[in-house]
C-alpha cells in the first residue's frame, strides 16, 4: 500500500468532520455543521476546507450516507442528508477545485468495514460483516472474498431492511426494532416521560432492575436475530459490532446470550466482537478506500 496524504471527510446528518490522514496516521479532526438540505452549501463547505490546506495533498476521500455509486462518484440517495440525493459528488467538487486532485467517494458503513480491515479488528480477514446499531437503526457492510461487496445497484449490506416479524407486525424492518431510539421509546412507554431524554447507554448499566432488564433484553433479541440471519446467509469469519452503544461493557455479553438462546446458533456459531474504530471509522475508512482504489 503506497504512502499517501489524504484529506478525508465524514458527512453526517449534524456535522461534516474532516482530517488529514498521512500513512494511516490521522491528524486531529475538525468539523462544520452539515447543510443537510442545501447541496450548494454542502459542496462549497467541503471545497473551502480543501482550499485551506497548507500542504499539498494526494487527494480527498469522502464517507457518505446512503447508496453511493463509487464508479461514477455520485449518490443515489443520501440517507438523512437530503442535500446528497442524486448528486454528482465528484463533478461538483471538480467544478469547484479543478481536475488535478484525485477524489474518492464511499458509503459510510463500507468505510467502517474498510477501517476495520486495515486498522482494526478484522486485519488479515477476508470475510467479515460489520453490523452497526445507531439511533436510526441498523447499518451494515459486507467485506467478502477480500473486497467490499457493494452489489449491483450499490445497495448491498442494507442489513436494517431485513423483515424479522412478518406474521405479527407485517413488513416492519429491523431498523424499527433495533435502533437505540426504539429502546428509548420502549423505556418511555413503560416508565413515562419523553423518550428524547432517555440515554440508551444508561439502561445497559441498570440491568439489575428486572423491569429495565426485560426491556433491554427484548431489544437485544432482535439484534441477535439480525446477526443470526446474516451469519447463516454468508458464513463470515467474524461479525463486528459498531456504534456507540456497542462499546458499553454489558452490550456484547447481552447479545451473545441472546444468540445462544436461538436453538440453531450452536450449528453456526461465529465470533462476534466489537469494532475497534468507532468515532473516527469514517475518516480512517475513507483514507484506506482512497489508497486501495485510486491508482
Amino acid at each position: 500500500m503506497d504512502s499517501k496524504r489524504v484529506l478525508t471527510f465524514d458527512v453526517g446528518y449534524r456535522f461534516i468532520r474532516h482530517a488529514v490522514v498521512t500513512d494511516g496516521m490521522q491528524d486531529v479532526p475538525s468539523a462544520f455543521a452539515t447543510p443537510a438540505e442545501d447541496s450548494e452549501a454542502l459542496f462549497d463547505g467541503i471545497a473551502n476546507v480543501v482550499r485551506q490546506q497548507g500542504e499539498s495533498l494526494d487527494g480527498i476521500s469522502l464517507s457518505l450516507p446512503g447508496f453511493v455509486d463509487v464508479k461514477r462518484q455520485r449518490t443515489i440517495t443520501g440517507g438523512p442528508v437530503t442535500a446528497l440525493y442524486k448528486q454528482n459528488v465528484g463533478k461538483e467538487l471538480r467544478r469547484r477545485l479543478g481536475d488535478d486532485l484525485p477524489i474518492w467517494v464511499e458509503n459510510d458503513a463500507n468505510c467502517a468495514a474498510i477501517a476495520e480491515r486495515y486498522a482494526g479488528n478484522a486485519r488479515k480477514m477476508d470475510d467479515f460483516v460489520v453490523f452497526t446499531i445507531t439511533d436510526a437503526g441498523v447499518g451494515g457492510a459486507l467485506f467478502l472474498d477480500g473486497h467490499i461487496r457493494r452489489g449491483r445497484d450499490w445497495r448491498a449490506g442494507e442489513l436494517g431492511m431485513m423483515i424479522t416479524n412478518y406474521q405479527t407486525e407485517g413488513a416492519r424492518s429491523l431498523h424499527e426494532y433495533s435502533s437505540t431510539d426504539t429502546l428509548n421509546k420502549r423505556y418511555a412507554a413503560k416508565f413515562g416521560g419523553p423518550s428524547e431524554i432517555v440515554v440508551p447507554s444508561s439502561l445497559l448499566r441498570r440491568m439489575d432492575d428486572p423491569e429495565v432488564r426485560g426491556i433491554v433484553e427484548e431489544w437485544a433479541q432482535y439484534i441477535a436475530v439480525g446477526i443470526y440471519n446474516v451469519v447463516v446467509s454468508l458464513d463470515p469469519e467474524c461479525v463486528l459490532l459498531g456504534g456507540a452503544i456497542c462499546q458499553e461493557t454489558a452490550f456484547l455479553p447481552l447479545v451473545q446470550r441472546s444468540l445462544e438462546e436461538i436453538p440453531y446458533w450452536k450449528d453456526f456459531a461465529t465470533p462476534v466482537k466489537r469494532c475497534r474504530n468507532v468515532s473516527y471509522a469514517g475518516l480512517l475508512g475513507a483514507y484506506y478506500a482512497f489508497v486501495n482504489e485510486v491508482k
